[in-house]
């Protein structure tokens, strides 16, 4: 028997550095996106954003990024 991958899961990393994700969300996934560009491509589409935090790229669902944004305007 042969294992083949079958794609990416791209999940959300928090509001917050020492914050999980509270829905535990990840990009729904979609038959033809089989990289992480195209899974977060389709999570752009969806309301996803790609922020820099503490030197690295994380994902965030669009609650996750209200949070964030609603944080730093604070």
């Amino acid at each position: 028997m042969t294992a083949y991958p079958i794609g990416v899961e791209v999940s959300c990393d928090g509001p917050a550095e020492d914050t999980d994700c509270p829905d535990s969300a990840a990009v729904p996934s979609r038959f033809a996106s089989r990289t992480a560009s195209q899974v977060r491509a389709d999570g752009r589409a969806d309301g996803w954003a790609r922020r820099r935090r503490a030197g690295r790229l994380v994902d965030l669902c669009p609650s996750c990024a209200a949070a964030s944004s609603a944080a730093r305007q604070s």
